[in-house]
């Protein structure tokens, strides 16, 4: 029971603290706790004492209580620019990269839907089509994109947006000069499976 509230508060401090775009670091100087404490809170390796996860709490301007809300508590997650995770999609024979990914949601429990803000990085021979279960849904926010649905192809333009069945092989080029961005949603339907085969981008 103490080790799952432990892991609960570190889980959720992490969550907060990346959240809101800060490194240990910088929650190191501004609450006066060591760099090593706030990691060993964030591992679940301790349980901090009231006053410090109240202070904490205040420097990051939630309840005290947050901390000890459990799962089933939670029916949502804000995520902000400089807090969310992004990763890498490879494809081809060389595994070279795709796509990048920012990642909208990371952290949701259960979710049906995976959005992401997608970076086409990938050159036209080195990427191969995909299919996967449910649906897609895109929302083209700069550049040019060469859709590829089955047999047929769309050039897609900044405000362009496209909806499609999963299980169609479809890829995206960017062939516009400055590398083109979109949304992509992902709707799976009574279950989640983590259709975009991502990776951290760190190990590129």
């Amino acid at each position: 029971m103490k080790d799952d509230l432990a892991k609960r508060i570190g889980r959720r401090l992490k969550e907060l603290r990346q959240n809101s775009g800060l490194k240990q670091k910088t929650l190191s100087e501004v609450t006066g706790l060591s760099p090593a404490m706030i990691s060993r809170i964030e591992n679940g390796l301790t349980i901090p004492s009231i006053t410090t996860l109240q202070l904490i709490s205040d420097n990051l301007k939630v309840d005290i209580g947050y901390f000890f809300k459990k799962e089933e508590d939670e029916g949502f997650i804000i995520t902000r620019p400089k807090g969310r995770r992004k990763v890498i999609s490879r494809s081809g024979p060389n595994k070279k990269v795709a796509y990048e990914l920012e990642l909208l949601a990371n952290g949701m429990k259960n979710p049906f839907m995976e959005p992401a803000i997608v970076k086409y990085v990938g050159e036209d021979r080195e990427v191969d089509p995909r299919i996967h279960d449910g649906q897609e849904f895109m929302y083209v926010l700069e550049g040019k994109i060469r859709l590829t649905l089955g047999s047929k192809e769309f050039i897609l333009k900044k405000g362009c947006a496209a909806y499609w069945n999963g299980n169609i092989p479809h890829k995206g080029i960017s062939i516009s000069k400055k590398q083109a961005r979109a949304i992509h949603v992902h709707l799976i339907p009574g279950r989640w499976t983590g259709t975009f085969q991502y990776e951290d981008i760190d190990k590129d």
